[in-house]
């Protein structure tokens, strides 16, 4: 996923991205994303264009790994 962390959510470890779309998965939309990595997590900066893995399972999906966009 290529897209633009719009918001943060410390309280539940969630990321609001505006992405485009997940080939297979999803259209372009602005969603909220669990982060399970706490680190991956606090590195994140609203504004911040990032690339990132998803990862589903079942009926759950979270963000799996983050890179910044050069």
């Amino acid at each position: 996923m290529r897209g633009e962390v719009v918001s943060l959510d410390p309280s539940s470890q969630t990321a609001t991205v505006k992405a485009g779309k997940i080939e297979g998965w999803m259209e372009a939309m602005t969603m909220e994303y669990p982060i399970k990595d706490k680190q991956a997590f606090t590195h994140l900066k609203v504004g911040e264009k990032i690339r990132a893995k998803i990862r589903v399972q079942g009926t759950e999906y979270w963000i799996a790994t983050v890179d910044e966009e050069p």
